[in-house]
Protein backbone atom coordinates (compact mmCIF):
# COMPACT_ATOMS: atom_id res chain seq x y z
CA UNK A 1 0.00 0.00 0.00
CA UNK A 2 1.31 3.18 -0.73
CA UNK A 3 0.54 6.62 1.12
CA UNK A 4 1.04 9.97 -0.82
CA UNK A 5 2.28 12.64 0.80
CA UNK A 6 2.70 16.47 -0.17
CA UNK A 7 6.56 17.75 1.18
CA UNK A 8 6.17 21.18 3.53
CA UNK A 9 8.68 22.76 0.76
CA UNK A 10 6.21 21.91 -2.54
CA UNK A 11 3.43 24.28 -3.35
CA UNK A 12 -0.02 23.38 -5.37
CA UNK A 13 -2.53 24.97 -7.09
CA UNK A 14 -5.74 23.23 -7.84
CA UNK A 15 -7.56 23.24 -11.28
CA UNK A 16 -10.83 22.01 -10.51
CA UNK A 17 -13.24 24.92 -11.68
CA UNK A 18 -16.67 23.10 -10.43
CA UNK A 19 -17.71 22.70 -6.93
CA UNK A 20 -16.86 19.03 -7.02
CA UNK A 21 -14.79 17.50 -9.33
CA UNK A 22 -15.98 15.62 -12.20
CA UNK A 23 -14.30 12.00 -10.86
CA UNK A 24 -15.76 12.48 -7.77
CA UNK A 25 -19.80 13.05 -8.86
CA UNK A 26 -19.37 10.11 -11.37
CA UNK A 27 -17.76 7.85 -8.41
CA UNK A 28 -21.00 9.12 -6.25
CA UNK A 29 -23.29 8.99 -8.65
CA UNK A 30 -22.76 5.76 -9.71
CA UNK A 31 -22.52 4.22 -6.23
CA UNK A 32 -25.35 5.82 -5.27
CA UNK A 33 -23.98 8.47 -2.83
CA UNK A 34 -25.43 11.76 -3.77
CA UNK A 35 -27.18 13.40 -1.30
CA UNK A 36 -30.71 15.06 -1.97
CA UNK A 37 -29.40 18.40 -2.99
CA UNK A 38 -27.12 16.75 -5.24
CA UNK A 39 -29.82 15.40 -7.90
CA UNK A 40 -30.88 16.43 -10.98
CA UNK A 41 -34.52 17.13 -10.49
CA UNK A 42 -35.37 15.18 -13.79
CA UNK A 43 -34.25 12.16 -12.25
CA UNK A 44 -34.55 12.23 -8.63
CA UNK A 45 -37.62 9.35 -8.87
CA UNK A 46 -35.18 7.29 -11.23
CA UNK A 47 -33.99 4.00 -9.53
CA UNK A 48 -30.33 5.59 -10.13
CA UNK A 49 -30.83 9.40 -10.00
CA UNK A 50 -28.08 11.43 -11.60
CA UNK A 51 -26.13 14.64 -10.14
CA UNK A 52 -26.79 18.27 -11.27
CA UNK A 53 -23.19 19.33 -12.05
CA UNK A 54 -24.56 22.96 -10.64
CA UNK A 55 -25.85 21.50 -7.60
CA UNK A 56 -23.00 18.94 -6.10
CA UNK A 57 -20.84 19.80 -3.79
CA UNK A 58 -17.30 18.02 -3.13
CA UNK A 59 -17.72 15.80 0.28
CA UNK A 60 -14.79 15.53 3.36
CA UNK A 61 -12.72 12.84 2.68
CA UNK A 62 -10.16 11.51 5.00
CA UNK A 63 -6.62 10.45 3.79
CA UNK A 64 -6.23 6.65 2.92
CA UNK A 65 -4.01 4.04 1.23
CA UNK A 66 -3.40 4.54 -2.28
CA UNK A 67 -5.52 8.00 -2.38
CA UNK A 68 -3.77 10.97 -4.02
CA UNK A 69 -4.83 13.99 -1.89
CA UNK A 70 -2.95 16.43 -3.62
CA UNK A 71 -3.96 15.95 -7.32
CA UNK A 72 -4.75 19.47 -8.81
CA UNK A 73 -7.71 18.21 -10.72
CA UNK A 74 -9.10 17.37 -7.53
CA UNK A 75 -8.97 20.55 -5.46
CA UNK A 76 -10.48 23.38 -5.76
CA UNK A 77 -8.83 27.25 -6.06
CA UNK A 78 -9.83 30.16 -3.94
CA UNK A 79 -12.02 31.47 -6.22
CA UNK A 80 -13.83 28.61 -6.11
CA UNK A 81 -14.14 27.81 -2.62
CA UNK A 82 -15.42 30.93 -2.14
CA UNK A 83 -18.25 30.50 -4.73
CA UNK A 84 -19.12 27.18 -3.15
CA UNK A 85 -19.16 28.90 0.26
CA UNK A 86 -21.95 31.59 -1.19
CA UNK A 87 -23.84 28.97 -2.89
CA UNK A 88 -24.16 26.56 0.20
CA UNK A 89 -25.13 29.89 2.20
CA UNK A 90 -27.76 31.03 -0.29
CA UNK A 91 -29.24 27.88 -2.04
CA UNK A 92 -28.81 25.44 1.00
CA UNK A 93 -28.57 26.86 4.36
CA UNK A 94 -32.12 29.10 3.76
CA UNK A 95 -34.37 25.91 2.76
CA UNK A 96 -37.62 26.14 4.23
CA UNK A 97 -39.06 22.73 2.86
CA UNK A 98 -36.75 20.35 4.89
CA UNK A 99 -35.34 19.77 8.83
CA UNK A 100 -32.52 22.38 9.17
CA UNK A 101 -30.66 19.22 10.54
CA UNK A 102 -30.56 17.30 7.47
CA UNK A 103 -28.85 21.26 5.94
CA UNK A 104 -26.45 21.54 8.70
CA UNK A 105 -25.17 17.62 8.03
CA UNK A 106 -25.09 18.65 4.62
CA UNK A 107 -22.98 21.83 5.33
CA UNK A 108 -20.66 21.00 7.86
CA UNK A 109 -19.29 18.30 5.67
CA UNK A 110 -18.97 20.26 2.87
CA UNK A 111 -17.58 23.45 4.54
CA UNK A 112 -14.86 20.29 5.98
CA UNK A 113 -14.05 19.73 2.23
CA UNK A 114 -13.71 23.42 1.93
CA UNK A 115 -10.95 23.84 4.97
CA UNK A 116 -8.96 20.23 3.51
CA UNK A 117 -8.64 22.26 0.27
CA UNK A 118 -7.44 25.45 1.66
CA UNK A 119 -4.81 23.31 3.95
CA UNK A 120 -3.75 21.42 0.88
CA UNK A 121 -3.13 23.84 -1.38
CA UNK A 122 -1.53 26.23 1.64
CA UNK A 123 -4.14 29.29 0.09
CA UNK A 124 -2.81 32.46 0.89
CA UNK A 125 -3.40 34.98 3.93
CA UNK A 126 -6.12 36.95 2.50
CA UNK A 127 -8.09 34.54 0.47
CA UNK A 128 -7.82 32.27 3.44
CA UNK A 129 -9.30 34.83 5.42
CA UNK A 130 -11.90 35.40 3.31
CA UNK A 131 -12.65 31.36 3.69
CA UNK A 132 -12.97 30.95 7.10
CA UNK A 133 -14.66 33.89 8.72
CA UNK A 134 -18.16 32.59 6.99
CA UNK A 135 -17.28 28.96 8.60
CA UNK A 136 -17.00 30.19 11.82
CA UNK A 137 -20.31 32.41 11.47
CA UNK A 138 -22.25 29.32 10.25
CA UNK A 139 -20.62 26.74 13.05
CA UNK A 140 -21.88 29.90 15.58
CA UNK A 141 -24.88 29.93 14.23
CA UNK A 142 -25.66 26.17 14.00
CA UNK A 143 -25.15 25.84 18.11
CA UNK A 144 -28.14 28.47 18.52
CA UNK A 145 -30.26 26.79 15.67
CA UNK A 146 -29.97 23.09 16.74
CA UNK A 147 -29.38 23.75 20.60
CA UNK A 148 -33.06 22.04 21.30
CA UNK A 149 -31.75 19.00 19.55
CA UNK A 150 -30.86 15.50 20.86
CA UNK A 151 -27.49 14.78 21.34
CA UNK A 152 -28.00 11.75 18.32
CA UNK A 153 -29.01 14.43 15.82
CA UNK A 154 -26.29 17.21 16.67
CA UNK A 155 -23.34 16.80 18.61
CA UNK A 156 -22.71 20.14 19.97
CA UNK A 157 -19.48 19.10 21.50
CA UNK A 158 -18.20 18.07 17.85
CA UNK A 159 -19.58 21.65 16.71
CA UNK A 160 -17.34 23.58 18.88
CA UNK A 161 -14.27 21.84 18.63
CA UNK A 162 -14.68 22.66 14.77
CA UNK A 163 -15.50 26.33 16.24
CA UNK A 164 -12.68 27.05 18.51
CA UNK A 165 -10.07 25.28 16.13
CA UNK A 166 -11.38 27.37 13.26
CA UNK A 167 -11.67 30.83 15.07
CA UNK A 168 -7.93 30.15 16.58
CA UNK A 169 -6.56 29.31 12.59
CA UNK A 170 -8.80 32.78 11.99
CA UNK A 171 -7.17 34.64 14.63
CA UNK A 172 -3.13 33.03 13.49
CA UNK A 173 -4.25 34.34 9.82
CA UNK A 174 -4.59 38.24 10.71
CA UNK A 175 -1.23 38.04 13.32
CA UNK A 176 -0.06 37.21 10.22
CA UNK A 177 -1.17 39.13 8.01
CA UNK A 178 -0.43 41.84 10.45
CA UNK A 179 3.25 41.23 10.83
CA UNK A 180 3.99 41.19 7.10
CA UNK A 181 2.60 44.97 6.95
CA UNK A 182 5.52 47.35 6.46
CA UNK A 183 6.22 50.25 8.36
CA UNK A 184 5.88 52.60 5.78
CA UNK A 185 2.34 51.66 5.03
CA UNK A 186 1.22 50.76 8.30
CA UNK A 187 -0.89 54.08 8.77
CA UNK A 188 -2.96 53.12 5.17
CA UNK A 189 -3.39 49.63 6.68
CA UNK A 190 -4.42 51.02 10.09
CA UNK A 191 -7.23 52.97 8.21
CA UNK A 192 -8.56 50.01 6.06
CA UNK A 193 -8.52 47.97 9.59
CA UNK A 194 -11.38 50.48 10.92
CA UNK A 195 -13.46 49.83 7.81
CA UNK A 196 -12.87 46.23 8.54
CA UNK A 197 -15.84 45.08 10.17
CA UNK A 198 -15.37 41.07 9.48
CA UNK A 199 -11.91 41.18 11.74
CA UNK A 200 -14.03 43.51 14.27
CA UNK A 201 -16.45 40.71 14.52
CA UNK A 202 -14.39 37.94 14.82
CA UNK A 203 -11.94 39.93 17.29
CA UNK A 204 -15.31 40.17 19.35
CA UNK A 205 -16.70 36.54 18.59
CA UNK A 206 -13.36 35.16 20.16
CA UNK A 207 -13.42 37.45 23.46
CA UNK A 208 -17.03 36.16 23.79
CA UNK A 209 -16.54 32.74 23.02
CA UNK A 210 -13.41 32.68 25.83
CA UNK A 211 -16.10 34.45 28.36
CA UNK A 212 -13.06 35.65 31.65
CA UNK A 213 -10.40 34.36 29.73
CA UNK A 214 -7.55 36.38 30.94
CA UNK A 215 -5.22 34.85 27.72
CA UNK A 216 -8.43 36.15 25.31
CA UNK A 217 -8.76 39.54 27.51
CA UNK A 218 -4.52 40.08 27.01
CA UNK A 219 -4.57 39.56 23.34
CA UNK A 220 -7.83 42.16 23.12
CA UNK A 221 -5.65 44.63 25.08
CA UNK A 222 -2.72 43.99 22.64
CA UNK A 223 -4.69 44.74 19.57
CA UNK A 224 -4.50 47.86 17.17
CA UNK A 225 -5.91 51.00 18.82
CA UNK A 226 -8.60 51.21 16.04
CA UNK A 227 -10.14 47.73 16.88
CA UNK A 228 -9.60 47.69 20.73
CA UNK A 229 -11.79 50.88 20.29
CA UNK A 230 -13.89 48.99 17.86
CA UNK A 231 -17.52 49.19 19.40
CA UNK A 232 -18.22 45.15 19.68
CA UNK A 233 -14.98 44.35 20.65
CA UNK A 234 -15.19 47.18 23.66
CA UNK A 235 -18.62 45.93 24.15
CA UNK A 236 -17.30 41.99 24.35
CA UNK A 237 -14.70 43.39 26.88
CA UNK A 238 -16.90 44.83 29.04
CA UNK A 239 -18.97 41.51 29.12
CA UNK A 240 -15.97 39.03 29.70
CA UNK A 241 -14.87 41.68 32.49
CA UNK A 242 -18.22 41.66 34.21
CA UNK A 243 -17.65 37.92 34.41
CA UNK A 244 -14.40 37.77 35.38
CA UNK A 245 -15.61 39.91 38.45
CA UNK A 246 -18.81 37.91 38.36
CA UNK A 247 -20.94 40.27 37.68
CA UNK A 248 -24.00 38.03 35.83
CA UNK A 249 -26.31 40.31 36.16
CA UNK A 250 -23.98 42.94 34.34
CA UNK A 251 -22.95 40.14 31.73
CA UNK A 252 -26.32 39.62 30.53
CA UNK A 253 -27.73 43.02 30.27
CA UNK A 254 -24.66 43.36 27.69
CA UNK A 255 -25.04 40.38 26.10
CA UNK A 256 -28.81 42.09 25.04
CA UNK A 257 -26.81 44.85 23.13
CA UNK A 258 -24.67 42.48 20.66
CA UNK A 259 -25.48 42.05 17.37
CA UNK A 260 -27.40 38.25 16.67
CA UNK A 261 -24.50 36.10 15.35
CA UNK A 262 -22.52 37.72 18.32
CA UNK A 263 -25.45 36.52 20.71
CA UNK A 264 -25.18 33.33 19.52
CA UNK A 265 -21.53 33.03 20.88
CA UNK A 266 -22.25 34.53 24.00
CA UNK A 267 -24.93 32.32 24.39
CA UNK A 268 -22.47 29.48 24.22
CA UNK A 269 -21.42 30.36 27.98
CA UNK A 270 -25.15 30.99 29.01
CA UNK A 271 -25.58 27.76 30.78
CA UNK A 272 -22.50 28.49 32.88
CA UNK A 273 -23.96 31.82 33.82
CA UNK A 274 -27.33 30.97 34.79
CA UNK A 275 -26.07 28.17 36.64
CA UNK A 276 -23.69 30.19 38.75
CA UNK A 277 -26.20 32.72 39.15
CA UNK A 278 -29.30 30.57 40.39
CA UNK A 279 -26.53 29.22 42.87
CA UNK A 280 -25.83 32.63 44.08
CA UNK A 281 -29.65 34.01 44.53
CA UNK A 282 -30.60 30.45 46.26
CA UNK A 283 -28.27 31.89 49.06
CA UNK A 284 -29.02 35.75 48.64
CA UNK A 285 -32.98 34.96 48.44
CA UNK A 286 -32.94 32.07 51.31
CA UNK A 287 -36.32 31.87 51.79
CA UNK A 288 -38.97 29.59 53.05
CA UNK A 289 -42.03 32.15 52.54
CA UNK A 290 -40.59 35.05 49.90
CA UNK A 291 -40.29 34.43 46.29
CA UNK A 292 -38.46 35.93 43.97
CA UNK A 293 -40.55 37.02 40.31
CA UNK A 294 -40.35 34.53 37.87
CA UNK A 295 -40.72 37.04 35.04
CA UNK A 296 -37.64 39.42 36.59
CA UNK A 297 -35.22 36.19 36.70
CA UNK A 298 -36.17 35.61 32.82
CA UNK A 299 -35.45 39.30 31.84
CA UNK A 300 -32.71 39.55 33.86
CA UNK A 301 -31.24 35.97 32.74
CA UNK A 302 -32.66 36.32 29.10
CA UNK A 303 -34.96 32.90 29.06
CA UNK A 304 -37.01 32.71 26.03
CA UNK A 305 -39.84 32.04 28.13
CA UNK A 306 -40.94 31.35 31.78
CA UNK A 307 -41.36 27.49 31.12
CA UNK A 308 -37.42 27.47 30.68
CA UNK A 309 -37.01 29.41 33.69
CA UNK A 310 -39.03 27.05 35.44
CA UNK A 311 -37.23 24.03 34.00
CA UNK A 312 -34.00 25.38 35.72
CA UNK A 313 -35.03 26.13 38.55
CA UNK A 314 -36.78 23.01 39.18
CA UNK A 315 -33.42 21.09 37.65
CA UNK A 316 -31.46 23.13 40.48
CA UNK A 317 -34.00 21.88 43.63
CA UNK A 318 -35.68 25.12 43.32
CA UNK A 319 -39.10 25.43 44.18
CA UNK A 320 -41.44 27.14 41.28
CA UNK A 321 -45.11 28.04 42.42
CA UNK A 322 -47.92 30.39 40.09
CA UNK A 323 -44.72 31.52 37.97
CA UNK A 324 -42.33 32.42 41.23
CA UNK A 325 -39.32 30.91 42.44
CA UNK A 326 -38.72 29.93 46.17
CA UNK A 327 -35.03 29.91 46.43
CA UNK A 328 -33.41 27.41 49.23
CA UNK A 329 -30.18 27.37 49.83
CA UNK A 330 -29.69 23.68 51.25
CA UNK A 331 -32.05 22.38 48.13
CA UNK A 332 -29.78 23.70 45.43
CA UNK A 333 -28.20 21.27 43.58
CA UNK A 334 -24.86 21.67 41.52
CA UNK A 335 -24.41 18.73 39.61
CA UNK A 336 -27.29 19.49 37.82
CA UNK A 337 -26.66 19.62 33.35
CA UNK A 338 -28.31 22.26 31.74
CA UNK A 339 -29.43 21.63 28.25
CA UNK A 340 -27.83 23.76 25.28
CA UNK A 341 -29.33 27.67 26.19
CA UNK A 342 -31.75 29.08 23.80
CA UNK A 343 -31.65 32.93 22.78
CA UNK A 344 -34.40 35.30 23.36
CA UNK A 345 -34.39 35.56 19.35
CA UNK A 346 -37.00 33.29 17.85
CA UNK A 347 -36.59 30.67 14.89
CA UNK A 348 -38.23 32.91 12.48
CA UNK A 349 -36.02 36.26 13.45
CA UNK A 350 -33.18 33.94 13.25
CA UNK A 351 -34.04 32.34 10.00
CA UNK A 352 -34.68 36.54 8.96
CA UNK A 353 -31.18 36.92 9.79
CA UNK A 354 -29.70 33.83 8.40
CA UNK A 355 -28.37 35.11 4.88
CA UNK A 356 -26.62 38.28 6.71
CA UNK A 357 -25.56 36.10 9.51
CA UNK A 358 -23.71 33.73 6.97
CA UNK A 359 -22.18 36.13 4.30
CA UNK A 360 -22.03 39.51 6.35
CA UNK A 361 -20.12 40.96 9.07
CA UNK A 362 -23.25 42.85 10.27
Amino acid sequence: MIITYMKMTDSIQGTCVLMCPERERWMREKKGLLHRFEIDESTKTSRQPKADPMKTVKCYSRSAAGMVMTDPSQLRPSAVLLSTIRYLFTEIATKTDVDWIVIYDFLFDRLRAVRQDVGIQRIDVPASISIFEPIVRFLVYSVQRLCDRSISEFDATINNRHLFECVSHLLVLYDQRDQRIHSSELEIAMEKLKLDKSREQMEALYILLNMGNVEALTRALMLPLCLRKATYVQLSMKISFAWYLKNYARVCNLISRLPPLLICAAMLNMSNIRRTTLKIMSSGYNSKVLAFPGMKLQQLLLYKDIETVRTDCELHGQKFIDQNVLFEKSAFKEDTKLKNSEMYYTRQTLHEFLPRILLDSA
